[in-house]
């Protein structure tokens, strides 16, 4: 063991008179540790959260969205063929168009409103293309999806949406749409459609079941009076070529493309500075615990002034003494950091047993998995995370040594010894 190495080690463990200065760096040793256990933990949980509402959203939506520049696709088809002889990428594609509208529904005592966006799909295609068959389902801990794919003048409706209206499979709504119909008493503004709710879907996404409700093609052409369709909209082998395939098809077909990601985009921004200023505040938890490192430091200085005296008057320089008050440091910092990265680990790991233990003993309920959409929490241990959390951890305690190294450094002999 090198010379500063031993010294600064023997000054960590102390003397019994010096047992408040162990203590104290015992305490920083542990808040460090809490500080990295913490931002490991919740930045798992965060990231977590992330990659479910990215896949959520994935099977949610279409990989890609094509269109025509300022016009409807008069053949789909055509074009779902053109685009996959250029990207066999491509494994499904099918017509999408959609709507405002309008839902009435009668009752007894008076008849209730809602606002939706209704897309039109064709049923058989959509099934290769997002979840929306799924959605109907009770798979992936959906509790309230219900019947079947729409046919023509039938209507799926998100279960939000469903619920609000008090409706279930089977009753009859209105579609009302913008379109203008021509009567005896000239244009109206507004043509209402009477279709049978088919299938109550649950997305597991707030907007979608609240907003969203899916026709197929025929009766969306009812709905807007339209010839054609908005765009085409494809499944890919892998959704994050979308770019990538998107900038082909803009190439040589010159069509426009949107991928899942740019529909989404301030979402996913959203997500990611959440995810910064979480980190950016637990990260003064580890700020704290470096500050109480610098007191333990300057307190140990003042305490081995003494000691500093001696060695340097036997030839120790002052680089020497720098090193050894920030190696003392380092060894409290990066010790905290080493436990608090296994405990962190361990913890994310086990993450929900252990909300399940702490949710029975304090008799509450820690994770609504009804408002949350997920039976358990998500969780995502990232390696690359981990090592941000702990290379900023040690760079922050390698900081808060300096100012007291660089003064025991400072100290002069003569002045340390002069009362001795």
């Amino acid at each position: 063991m090198r010379f500063e190495s031993y010294v600064a080690f023997r000054y960590l463990r102390g003397k019994r008179k010096s047992r408040f200065i162990s203590l104290i760096s015992v305490i920083s040793v542990a808040g460090v540790a809490i500080g990295v256990m913490a931002l490991i933990v919740v930045m798992s949980v965060m990231t977590g959260f992330d990659i479910a509402l990215r896949d959520t959203i994935i099977g949610n939506r279409s990989h890609l969205t094509v269109e025509e520049f300022g016009t409807t696709i008069a053949d789909p088809g055509e074009v779902a063929r053109e685009i996959r002889e250029i990207c066999p990428e491509i494994l499904a594609a099918g017509p999408v168009s959609q709507t405002e509208a309008v839902i009435r529904v009668r009752h007894r005592d008076q008849d209730e409103f809602g606002f939706a966006y209704v897309v039109g799909v064709d049923v058989a295609l959509e099934q290769d293309i997002t979840e929306l068959a799924d959605n109907l389902t009770s798979k992936g801990g959906r509790q309230f999806g219900a019947g079947r794919l729409p046919g023509e003048k039938e209507i799926v409706l998100g279960y939000k949406l469903a619920m609000k209206l008090g409706v279930r499979p089977g009753d009859e709504v209105q579609v009302i749409t913008p379109r203008r119909k021509v009567g005896p008493m000239g244009a109206i503004a507004g043509s209402g459609i009477w279709m049978t709710v088919s299938g109550i879907s649950q997305a597991q996404m707030a907007d979608w079941d609240a907003l969203y409700a899916f026709v197929d093609i025929a009766t969306i052409s009812m709905l807007t009076g339209r010839e054609g369709v908005d765009a085409v909209h494809c499944r890919l082998t892998d959704p994050f070529i979308a770019e990538r395939v998107g900038n082909r098809i803009e190439k040589e077909l010159g069509l426009r493309t949107t991928t899942w990601y740019e529909s989404q985009a301030d979402f996913f921004s959203a997500i990611w500075q959440e995810k910064v200023a979480m980190f950016i505040i637990l990260a003064f938890i580890v700020l704290v615990a470096a500050f109480n490192i610098m007191s333990t430091l300057i307190m140990v200085v003042m305490e081995k002034r003494h000691d500093i005296g001696i060695l340097r008057t036997i030839g120790v320089g002052s680089r020497s003494i720098l090193l050894i008050f920030i190696l003392e440091g380092l060894f409290i910092g990066v010790s905290g950091t080493l436990f608090g990265m296994i405990a962190g680990t361990l913890l994310a790991y086990n993450l929900n047993p252990v909300a399940v233990f702490i949710a029975r003993l304090m008799n509450i309920d820690i994770f609504n998995s009804q408002f949350y959409y997920f039976d358990r929490i998500p969780v995502a241990i990232v390696p690359l995370d981990i090592m941000w959390i702990t290379v900023s951890a040690v760079i922050l305690t390698f900081v808060s040594t300096l100012y007291p190294a660089w003064s025991a450094s400072r100290l002069d002999p003569v002045e340390a010894l002069r009362y001795e």
